[in-house]
């Protein structure tokens, strides 16, 4: 079964990269390494205008953008 990740082309783990953070982190800012995550991943997206707009309200709703 594909991934909804397979058509961005990353490279590595998402996960990879949450190496930086100490264990400290505090749940504060995980959200907002998440939200950063999620905005760069959307902005990385070739879509056309109407599917960025559904894109767009579904994080948005979620209160993830």
């Amino acid at each position: 079964m594909a991934s909804i990740l397979d058509g961005l082309g990353l490279e590595g783990s998402v996960l990879d990269g949450l190496a930086e953070w100490p264990a400290s982190t505090t749940r504060k800012e995980w959200f907002a390494i998440t939200r950063g995550l999620i905005q760069q991943t959307i902005a990385e997206m070739d879509l056309d205008p109407a599917a960025m707009a559904e894109v767009e309200e579904a994080f948005i709703g979620a209160g993830l953008l």
